[in-house]
Parts: structure tokens; sequence; C-alpha cells
């Protein structure tokens, strides 16, 4: 365990000398995506596994971590009809700097959990995705004349073609 210790300070201690200093270059990474901090509030449409569309009111909290080095999202919908909870999430956003390239944990009410690689856009949008033995999903957000507008889509024959199957809008509040 000391052996272990003593490599990852004397890493740190060697990136800080050389001028490599990990939050900074975290932190200019994700400078892009700071726009998403804050309250949002607003509504939108998912298909569930009984393929019908459901209308829900959702609110999200963006709270910056480390000094805007993650980014914690908390997701909360409930459908608009039964007003019963359609969407319960939370996810860290961030850049890892050892590997060179964004990182997105997901989890949800239901027990799903995602780790991925998104792509960021240089216009502070992204897209990320997840892969099960059944279909692919993707979501991709957006800044869209100051609101967060996100679609999601689903594969069935490995992303050759993509159907929508949620759309939100939301406004920061």
């Amino acid at each position: 365990m000391i052996k272990v210790l003593l490599s990852t300070l004397i890493t740190f201690c060697a990136l800080t000398v050389f001028g490599q200093n990990p939050a900074a270059i975290q932190h200019e990474k994700m400078k892009g995506l700071q726009i998403f901090a804050g309250k949002w509030k607003g509504e939108g449409w998912m298909i569930l596994q009984d393929g019908k569309k459901h209308f829900f009111d959702q609110t999200e909290l963006v709270t910056p971590k480390f000094d805007g080095g993650v980014l914690m999202i908390e997701g909360n919908g409930n459908d608009k009809e039964s007003k019963k909870p359609i969407h319960d999430a939370l996810a860290y956003l961030t850049y890892d700097v050892f590997k060179k390239q964004y990182r997105f944990t997901a989890m949800t009410g239901m027990g799903y959990i995602t780790d991925t690689t998104p792509e960021v856009k240089d216009n502070g949008g992204y897209t990320w995705s997840m892969d099960n033995p059944k279909f692919m999903v993707k979501y991709t957000l957006a800044i869209d004349n100051g609101d967060w507008y996100e679609i999601g889509e689903i594969s069935t024959d490995k992303g050759a073609t993509w159907i929508k199957n949620f759309e939100m809008r939301l406004k920061k509040i």
C-alpha cells in the first residue's frame, strides 16, 4: 500500500514539476460545458417499453464540483398523466486528464449504470451512448437559443439506423 501511495505521489509531483497540472487541464477541457450548470425545468416525451409515447415534466440540476472539473447532473421527471416518476438519474461528466478523454457515468433509480466516453462538441453540446445486447441508445444534448435541448435515439441494428425515442426542452430557472 505504501508503494502505491508513494508511486502516486511521485507521479503527481512529476506532473506538477513539468507544468502538467491535471486540475488546470481538466478545468480547461470542462470550460465549454459549464453552460449547463444551474437548475433547469421543462417538458418532454419518451417512448417506454410499453411502446407508447409518455409526456413528462422534467427538472435537471447541474452542479459544478471541484471548481468546475466535474459536473454532477441530477435529473427527475414525472409522467404528466399519472404524476408518477418516469425518470430518476444521477450522472457525472468530467475530463480524464490521464486517459485524455471525457468520461460520463450515469446511474438511474431503476438500477442501471453506464460509464461511457461522450463526444463533446465545440459549441458545448455533447453526445453520450450506451450499448446492451439488444440495442444501442444515444443522447445528444445542446444549448438551443438558451434552452437545454436533448434527444434520445435507439438502434436495434448496431447503429446502422436510429429512431428518435426521447425529446425534451428545458429552460434555465
